[in-house]
């Protein structure tokens, strides 16, 4: 089910009415202990502060537009003391992606974005997504046939590799099966490889263990949300969320949402609704009966 929130309701304000009015919002992501809001609105990345945001007192002038014509961008939240944040942001085109890498500089009352690194993928990209600080994984049009559609990126050596085995024909074969290369997900010390139709798991060497689920979209998916032991698959008509650990749907959520952020875990999962245009939140429950 999806259900209004005082903290979807004080979002919706603040960036829908009032002081601030932003359009075409396609991602939100919020580190709270920064004190930072990250947002992309018509392909325009920019950040604001989250107690100005909330206090209502957020105006059009405080907002720093970080960089334009971006596709997505991605989250590293670090758990490590005096380790910084990173965000990456993803420019894309019909033959490239370009990664900028930015570290969170500052504390919990003032922080800003600083670049640190760029990289250029000569492929087209779909998704950007962080495995760990130092390594991203991006979902790729070309090359598909060896990579399985996935990069995987060395912050520290600049060096791109693919993320599944090619002497592996197991993840190969469900890769090559007219599927869309979607993002990647740790679970523990694997991997589980969405596409827009399943999703498996691989290992750290690509290589797909033999005891484990292979989940299969009923409708084919555009996003999705990790809150372990379950993901949600969003879909076309509806938010399919599954168990991980069974490989079985436990809900299926009625009604086209578009995914704004991408929870940590014990995070909210917040969903634009594309037929009221409300900001809510996606609660699921296991053991809830299928809806037709």
């Amino acid at each position: 089910m999806a259900q209004k929130t005082a903290y979807t309701e004080g979002l919706k304000t603040a960036l829908g009415r009032g002081s601030l009015s932003i359009h075409d919002v396609s991602q939100i992501e919020i580190l709270s202990g920064s004190n930072l809001v990250l947002c992309l609105a018509g392909g325009t990345f920019m950040t604001m502060s989250l107690s100005a945001l909330n206090s209502g007192n957020c105006r059009d002038s405080a907002i720093t537009r970080v960089s334009k014509h971006v596709f997505c961008f991605t989250v590293y939240r670090s758990i490590v003391a005096g380790e910084s944040h990173r965000v990456c942001a993803l420019k894309t085109s019909s033959f490239s992606g370009t990664l900028k890498v930015y570290d969170v500089s500052g504390n919990n009352q003032v922080s800003t974005l600083v670049p640190a690194q760029e990289l250029y993928i000569p492929l087209e990209t779909y998704s950007v997504r962080f495995l760990s600080r130092t390594r991203l994984v991006a979902a790729i049009k070309k090359g598909f046939a060896v990579q399985g559609g996935f990069e995987m990126v060395d912050l520290v050596t600049a060096e791109t590799q693919g993320l599944l085995d090619p002497d592996d024909p197991s993840p190969l074969d469900l890769a090559h099966r007219k599927v869309k290369p979607m993002t990647v997900f740790r679970v523990d010390m694997v991997f589980l490889v969405c596409y827009d139709k399943l999703a498996f798991y691989i290992d750290r060497r690509g290589v797909r263990p033999l005891n484990k689920v292979v989940l299969r979209w009923t409708q084919p998916a555009h996003a999705f949300a990790l809150h372990q032991p379950y993901i949600l698959a969003f879909c076309e008509r509806c938010v399919e969320v599954w168990n991980i650990e069974t490989g079985e749907m436990v809900q299926k959520i009625q009604g086209p949402y578009h995914l704004l952020n991408t929870p940590e875990s014990g995070e909210k999962v917040l969903g634009l609704s594309l037929l009221s245009g409300e900001i809510t939140e996606i609660v699921f429950r296991e053991h809830v009966s299928l809806n037709p």
